[in-house]
C-alpha cells in the first residue's frame, strides 16, 4: 500500500506551513527543510489539486484471485499504475470472491486507471474472444457475414473460431502494410580501402580492439557477408559531409570499437545486437545511421503521417539522456521528441502533432499515445531497444509487444546493452530478423577497465562513518554518485549529509519528475558534486566529469554492479568505484571476484572467504542438509 492511504478521506489537511524565513531558496542545494517542504507540497497538491480529498473517487470490483496482478511483486505494478495514470489506488478488503478497489483523482485519471486495471485483469482467453469478435464485426462492416468466424460445436453452442479470426486480422494488416511506401534500409557504400582489407587483417583488428566477436544468431547460407569494420569517420560517412561536420564539432578523433563495426552493419540495413561496456559510444553507434535512414526514405518527411525512428528505453533518465545526445547532432532539420510518464502529456502530444522524425520513449507513455491515435506506429521503420536486457528483465516484454504490434515486419531493429544474459538473448529473437551480434569484449560479465574498483567487506553499521569519512576527504574537483538500495535510504542519506552541511541532491522514484531532472542537471553543471540515487541512475546517465561511484548498498543483481560503476570512467576517462559489501551480499561474492580478477583488480581476502562460505552453504542445501530455507541470511 502507498504512503498516501491516510490522505484518501474527507478530513481536513493540517496546514503546518513553515515561516517564510525557513524556506530553502536554492533548488540546487538540498536541505532537510527543503525535503519537508517538498513532502508538504506533495501532500497538499496531490490531495487537493487532484481531488483526492474532495470525494472525486470511484469504486470498482475485481475477482480476488486477480488482485495480485494489480499489486505486482513488491507493489511494483500498483506504483506503475498510479504513476502512469496520475490517479491514486487503494485496495479494499475482500468480500467473498471479489475485492473492491477505490480510485481517486480527476475524472480522466480515474477513467484511465480503470481501463489499465481492466486490461491487467481480463482473462487471456476472454481477450482473444473479444479481439475475434472485433475482427468479426469489422468483417461484417466490410460486407462479409458476421458469422464468418463462428461455428456450432458438438454441444450445440456457437463459438468463435479464433484461428480464422486471427488469420483474417493478419490478412487485413498485410493489406494495409501493402499500401505503405517501401522501406529503404541499405545506404552503405563501402570504402575501397575497407573492402580490400584481407580477412586476417580484419581478425587482427578485432582482436586488438577488445577481442570483438561478430557473428549471426542463425546459420543462414543465403545471408550476406558481415561487412568489415571502418577505421575512420570518413570511411563510414564519406557520402554524408554534414554528418562528418557534426562529428568534428564534438571533437572526436576516431570511432570507438563498437562504432567501427556497427556503422557498416546498420548502414547496410542489417538488424544488430550491440554488446559493449558502458561509456563506449553505443548511442552514437545507432544514432548516426538512424539520421541517414530517416532522410533516405522515399516519402518526403513532411508528407509522412508518423515518425520514422523509435528509440525505447527502460527509464525516464535514460530516455532524457538519449535525447540530449540526439540534440547534439543537427542533420537536415531532423527533430525528435522524448515522451515518458510524469511529464506534461499534453505538451508531448502537441510536439508529436506538429510532426517529429524520432520518438524517444519509455514503453508506458508510448502505448498511451499509440492507443489515443496520436502516434501511428506503422511508420516506424528503424527501431532501437536501448538497454534491452533491462527492459526485458523489468517485465516490459508485453509492453514492447504492444508497441511493435503495428510495426511492419521488414523494419530494421537494433538492440544495445552492456550485458546480455543467456535467458534474455532467447527472448530477443522474436523482435529481430537474423541479426548480427557485435560483442566488444567477453559475453561474461565484465567491468570497464578504466575504473579502479575498490571493495571493502564491512558491517552494516559501519557504512555511515565510512561514507562520511570519504566525503570529508573529497577534493573540490571530485564528483561522487552514491548508490542506495532503497528510495527511503537515499532520502535519509541525503538528509543526513545536508544536516552536516554538505550540498547534495537525490535521484529516486519518489521524487517528482521535475525534481529528478533538476537534480541531474545540478550534478552535471556543478551546482552540487554529490548525488545520492537508486538504480534509476545506474544506466544511461552520462555525467562526464564524475570521478567516483560509491555502492553504499551492493546491488541485488551483479549486472547492476557493472552498470553502476560504469557511470564513471566513461569515454576514455578514469574513475574510482568503492563498494561496501556486507555479509548479506554473500550470494554475489563469487561473481564479484570474477569481475575484479578480469579487470586485474585487488580482491580482499574477506571477500574470498565470503564466497567460499556461500559455496559451501549452497552445496549443503543442495544435498538436503540445510533444511528448507533458501539460505539468504548467512549464519556466521
Amino acid at each position: 500500500m502507498s504512503d498516501w492511504d491516510s490522505d484518501c478521506d474527507d478530513t481536513p489537511v493540517q496546514q503546518n506551513i513553515p515561516p517564510p524565513e525557513q524556506n530553502f531558496q536554492s533548488r540546487g542545494n538540498y536541505s532537510v527543510r527543503g525535503q519537508r517542504d517538498g513532502q508538504y507540497s506533495r501532500n497538499i497538491t496531490t490531495a487537493r489539486g487532484r481531488g483526492y480529498l474532495r470525494g472525486n473517487n470511484k469504486v470498482i470490483s475485481i475477482p480476488s484471485t486477480k488482485i495480485g496482478r494489480v499489486i505486482g511483486r513488491g507493489g511494483v505494478k500498483i506504483r506503475d499504475l498510479e504513476y502512469e495514470s496520475e490517479a491514486k489506488i487503494k485496495i479494499g478488503n475482500s468480500a467473498g470472491d471479489n475485492t473492491d478497489i477505490s480510485l481517486f483523482g480527476t475524472d480522466s485519471a480515474i477513467t484511465k486507471v480503470e481501463q489499465m486495471i481492466k486490461d491487467l485483469t481480463i482473462d487471456k482467453e476472454a481477450s482473444k474472444k473479444q479481439n475475434a469478435q472485433s475482427v468479426s464485426g469489422t468483417a461484417s462492416q466490410d460486407g462479409a457475414s458476421a458469422c464468418l468466424f463462428t461455428y456450432v460445436n458438438s454441444e450445440g453452442v456457437e463459438v468463435i473460431d479464433l484461428a480464422k479470426a486471427s488469420a483474417y486480422a493478419d490478412q487485413v494488416q498485410k493489406e494495409r502494410w501493402a499500401t505503405l511506401p517501401p522501406i529503404v534500409k541499405n545506404f552503405y557504400n563501402e570504402d575501397p580501402t575497407v573492402a580490400a582489407m584481407p580477412p586476417n587483417e580484419v581478425a587482427y583488428w578485432r582482436l586488438c580492439n577488445f577481442d570483438i566477436k561478430v557473428t549471426r544468431i542463425a546459420d543462414n547460407l543465403e545471408a550476406e557477408a558481415i561487412p568489415n569494420p571502418v577505421l575512420t569517420f570518413e570511411q563510414a560517412f564519406k557520402d554524408y559531409p554534414e554528418i562528418l561536420e557534426e562529428i568534428r564539432k564534438q571533437g572526436f578523433t576516431k570511432p570507438s570499437p563498437i562504432q567501427s563495426q556497427a556503422w557498416p552493419i546498420l548502414l547496410k540495413g542489417e538488424d544488430m545486437i550491440g554488446i559493449a561496456q558502458t561509456g563506449t559510444g553505443k548511442t552514437l553507434a545507432f544514432l548516426l545511421p538512424a539520421l541517414i535512414h530517416i532522410e533516405g526514405q522515399p516519402t518526403p518527411r513532411e508528407k509522412r503521417p508518423g515518425p520514422t525512428v523509435l528509440i525505447l528505453a527502460p527509464t525516464r533518465e535514460l530516455a532524457i539522456q538519449i535525447q540530449r545526445e540526439v540534440n547534439k547532432y543537427h542533420y537536415k532539420g531532423i527533430n525528435s521528441v522524448c515522451i515518458y510518464g510524469g511529464a506534461d502529456r499534453q505538451e508531448q502530444i502537441d510536439i508529436v502533432s506538429k510532426g517529429v522524425d524520432i520518438v524517444i520513449a519509455t514503453p508506458g507513455r508510448l502505448i498511451d499515445l499509440i492507443k489515443a491515435n496520436h502516434i501511428d506506429a506503422s511508420y516506424f521503420s528503424y527501431i532501437v531497444l536501448d538497454e534491452a536486457d533491462r527492459m526485458l528483465d523489468m517485465g516490459f516484454e508485453p509492453q514492447i509487444h504492444i508497441c511493435l504490434l503495428n510495426v511492419r515486419p521488414e523494419h530494421q531493429c537494433v538492440m544495445t546493452s552492456a550485458t546480455w544474459p543467456s535467458a534474455v538473448r532467447r527472448l530477443a529473437d522474436k523482435y529481430m530478423h537474423n541479426p548480427v551480434y557485435v560483442n566488444v569484449g567477453s559475453l561474461d560479465l565484465a567491468a570497464v577497465h578504466t575504473v579502479t574498483q575498490k571493495v571493502r567487506v564491512v558491517m552494516e553499521e559501519e557504512k555511515d562513518s565510512i561514507l562520511l569519512d570519504f566525503i570529508h576527504n573529497m577534493d573540490p574537483t571530485d564528483k561522487v554518485l552514491i548508490f542506495c538500495a532503497k528510495k527511503s535510504t537515499a532520502s535519509d542519506v541525503t538528509a543526513d549529509l545536508a544536516c552536516k552541511g554538505f550540498y547534495c541532491e537525490s535521484l529516486h522514484g519518489d521524487r517528482d519528475q521535475s525534481d529528478r531532472e533538476a537534480a541531474l542537471e545540478d550534478m552535471m553543471d556543478g551546482t552540487v558534486n554529490i548525488l545520492v540515487a537508486t538504480d534509476v541512475a545506474s544506466r544511461g546517465i552520462d555525467i562526464k566529469d564524475l570521478t567516483h561511484v560509491i555502492n553504499l548498498d551492493f546491488p541485488r543483481k551483479i549486472e547492476e554492479y557493472v552498470h553502476r560503476i560504469g557511470r564513471t570512467g566513461r569515454a576514455g576517462r578514469t574513475g574510482i568505484a568503492l563498494s561496501l559489501v556486507t555479509k548479506y551480499d554473500w550470494a554475489n561474492a563469487g561473481e564479484l571476484i570474477n569481475i575484479l580478477e578480469e579487470a586485474h583488480q585487488e580482491v580482499p581476502s574477506e571477500l574470498r572467504e565470503m564466497a567460499d562460505r556461500f559455496k559451501a552453504n549452497k552445496s549443503t542445501r543442495q544435498h538436503g542438509q540445510g533444511g528448507r530455507g533458501r539460505g539468504r541470511r548467512p549464519r556466521w
